[in-house]
């Protein structure tokens, strides 16, 4: 007989460190039966943040006198062993064949009743062991074996820490250094260090329950009368599938130890539902996870998985694209394509006929960057699967679900990428990934120096705005959901991204919305635009630590390659790069003067509103139409609604500012102050701000001559040809109705 207890990850807590940082945990703790009497197993664990060779040490242990009787060791019934074969420190011999053992002389004490303790010590010197036999990585010290007196008696066993003499007992290998290999251990004339504090973590420890899955009233989790033991299982629970009738759905948030589906059994989980398995996975029988457009299941496994998932992605509309990436692995492209279920559609066109299934490549020109299997090429390549961590175009003839079959990924994946350009990659987890926040440990935080700066942020499609919308970290917090895809680019010399399986997690507590969630608010004006049936937004957040300037991780570019689009521009940047996402000085709350950037076709009615948060009592907020010379209040509470119909085709900021002040605004006074004046390169100048009124330029070298005399029709955004200019310093000039501006200009 042998009933598992948990395999217990080191959890780091209560530290009491003065130095160097020991920590010790129980591991592969289990009830076991030799024929005769049943014993309690497990192995203690070492670990240390500075690696060392150990010397001597010493553990207290409590236990349950009803389950093991008093004094154990007078009644012999416990057992300490290390086996070098194994793996334990304890039983290292001084080299690989030999015998002899670097430690001995295990000593095991009664001291009370209820607490026994187990010290060893060092036989040969230190420079008989070479490498460091004390790490990072949590290592086997010895293995403890205790006879029960009453197995149905919890064991708590557990280390003593609450008594002085019980902490502080481990050492560094002693001896003289001068000693040579196989030289006995001197370490009476040369004691190694002692090492001060330690982390005793005694969870591994506590007993684990298997119960069985009956279905004998449905096919609900919760229900207590679905079980053997009459109650819904726990974290402190192996469970059991086995192949009855009625098996179960999760739609709800579960945690449970070991999970076993058998041969011919069922195990699914709904789009509202969660499983955390603490330990092991083994699934010999369909094992399902739905999904629908908004809510996704997930699965979190932490120890090992053995079998294959199937992941329905749900909720796609007929005809309609998404970018998906598979959160299994192992599916065949080929045979996701002819899967009936699937629908993918079919272009028969072309030859030969291609699917509906393509991945992105930047590096082709506009109209062709989204490269599609076809007939041939699959036929050519069966066994092809979808990449780790790379997202795919699909669409469906109908709608529905597309099925992805696989074994679970649960080691982190470094996805290839190509340089400066923008990538599609994809959750290639069975649980959710958060974007931002989390703590700080998130997917923009792992890769934060591989993003081009300006788009430090991750593109999701939203269906509403018809456009990949960008999240950074200033963004309300966001989870990817498995299988969800995304954009990134990323900068020079860049040419992968990494996904932590570290940070997989369960539905966010806002509900597994695919890339949308809401926790942290920060003052923000969210400026809506709506034309047609279509309403896009661009993002104006107020944060502590923001400048005028570029914020890489905070500022987000703009995707900028839809039709109808809106966007901001840096207050403090020249660059000429729109913004979907800008944060600004918590500082200027009242005194913002932003340019908004709209692209759109002719003739078109538009409609600007706002959504606010977290604003200060009295706040303002104002859109100006330059070429109009209006000002007019946005204020959701009032549903006041700035409409007007675009006469000519606009790409561009001079025409649109977005105002913040206390006091109503009463008087127009535009300012020569608001034009902006840079290069663009070498060959262009930019002149930003003026609308529908001509105005001169001048640029003079820097001891007067003039170089250009030029009269330009403002247009919002312009754009004026230099002459050939050599490398150095000059004056811009320019005169219109609002006034005169002069700049220097820097020519590179």
């Amino acid at each position: 007989m042998k009933k598992k207890l948990p395999l217990i990850i080191l959890l780091f807590i209560n530290t009491i460190m003065l130095g160097q940082d020991l920590s010790f945990t129980f591991v592969n703790a289990q009830n076991t039966n030799d024929g005769t009497y049943d014993y309690y197993e497990a192995d203690v664990y070492i670990s240390s943040t500075v690696d060392f060779k150990l010397g001597k040490g010493q553990i207290y242990f409590n236990y349950n006198t009803t389950a093991f009787g008093n004094n154990v060791k007078a009644n012999n019934r416990v057992e300490i062993t290390a086996l070098n074969t194994e793996g334990y420190i304890c039983g290292q011999g001084v080299d690989a064949v030999s015998s002899a053992k670097i430690y001995s002389d295990f000593i095991v004490i009664d001291n009370i009743s209820s607490r026994v303790s187990v010290s060893f010590v060092q036989t040969f010197s230190s420079s008989t062991f070479v490498t460091n036999n004390v790490t990072s990585i949590p290592t086997k010290l010895f293995h403890i074996k205790i006879k029960y007196v009453n197995i149905n008696e919890d064991p708590m066993v557990s280390f003593e820490t609450g008594i002085s003499q019980s902490t502080n007992l481990f050492y560094t290998a002693c001896g003289s250094a001068s000693s040579g290999p196989f030289d006995g251990a001197n370490c009476v004339d040369y004691e190694g260090t002692q090492l001060l504090g330690a982390t005793f973590n005694s969870i591994g420890a506590s007993r684990i329950d298997e119960i069985v899955w009956d279905g004998d009233t449905s096919i609900s989790w919760l229900n207590n009368s679905n079980w053997d033991s009459g109650t819904v299982p726990t974290i402190t629970n192996d469970i059991i599938i086995p192949n009855v009738v009625n098996t179960p759905e999760v739609n709800s948030s579960v945690q449970i130890n070991d999970l076993t589906v058998e041969s011919l059994s069922s195990f699914d989980i709904s789009e509202n539902g969660s499983v955390t398995i603490e330990g092991n996975l083994v699934n010999n029988g369909v094992f399902t996870m739905l999904s629908t457009a908004s809510n996704s299941s997930s699965l979190l496994v932490k120890g090992t998985t053995n079998g294959e998932v199937v992941y329905k992605r749900g909720g796609l509309l007929a005809n309609a694209w998404s970018i998906i990436s598979a959160p299994v692995h192992g599916q065949s492209i080929k045979e996701f394509a002819e899967n009936s279920e699937n629908a993918i559609r079919i272009n028969t066109s072309t030859t030969p006929n291609r699917y509906a299934i393509s991945y992105y490549d930047d590096s082709k020109v506009t109209g062709s960057k989204w490269v599609y299997y076809d007939v041939d090429y699959l036929a050519a390549n069966p066994s092809e699967t979808f990449e780790k961590g790379k997202s795919y175009a699909i669409s469906r003839a109908a709608n529905g679900t597309v099925i992805f079959k696989g074994t679970i990924e649960k080691s982190d994946v470094t996805k290839s990428v190509t340089v400066s350009e923008w990538n599609a990659v994809g959750n290639p987890y069975t649980a959710f990934l958060p974007i931002n926040e989390n703590g700080g440990t998130n997917f923009i935080n792992s890769n934060l120096s591989k993003f081009d700066p300006v788009n430090v942020g991750v593109y999701v499609w939203d269906n509403a705005q018809s456009k990949y919308v960008g999240k950074s970290l200033a963004s309300s917090e966001a989870s990817l959901a498995p299988g969800q895809g995304f954009f990134v680019k990323t900068t020079t010399g860049v040419t992968d991204i990494i996904f932590n399986q570290s940070q997989r997690k369960i539905q966010p507590a806002t509900g597994g919305i695919f890339a949308r969630g809401e926790k942290t608010i920060r003052p923000s004006i969210q400026l809506l635009v709506t034309s047609k049936s279509t309403t896009i937004d661009t993002n104006i957040k107020y944060l502590k630590n923001a400048t005028l300037g570029l914020d890489p991780g905070y500022d987000l570019g703009n995707y900028s390659r839809s039709n109808f689009d809106v966007y901001t521009r840096l207050l403090n940047n020249e660059e000429g790069d729109d913004f979907t996402i800008q944060c600004l000085p918590i500082e200027s709350i009242e005194t913002t003067i932003l340019p908004i950037g709209l692209k759109i076709s002719s003739e078109e009615e538009v409609s600007f509103t706002i959504k606010t948060q977290g604003l200060p009592q009295g706040l303002e907020v104002f859109i100006e139409d330059r070429e109009l010379k209006t000002f007019t209040k946005l204020d959701t509470s009032k549903n006041d609604i700035y409409t007007i119909v675009i006469k000519e085709k606009l790409n561009g900021v001079g025409r649109f500012y977005l105002h913040t002040q206390q006091s109503k605004i009463e008087t127009v006074n535009t300012n020569i102050d608001d034009v902006k004046i840079y290069t663009e390169s070498k060959n262009t100048l930019i002149v930003n701000g003026i609308s529908d009124e001509e105005f001169e330029v001048n640029l003079y070298t820097v001891n007067g001559v003039l170089l250009l005399n030029e009269s330009v029709k403002g247009l919002g955004n312009n754009s004026i040809a230099l002459p050939s200019l050599q490398i150095g310093v000059y004056v811009v000039e320019v005169n219109s109705e609002l006034g005169k501006k002069t700049q220097k200009i820097i020519i590179k």
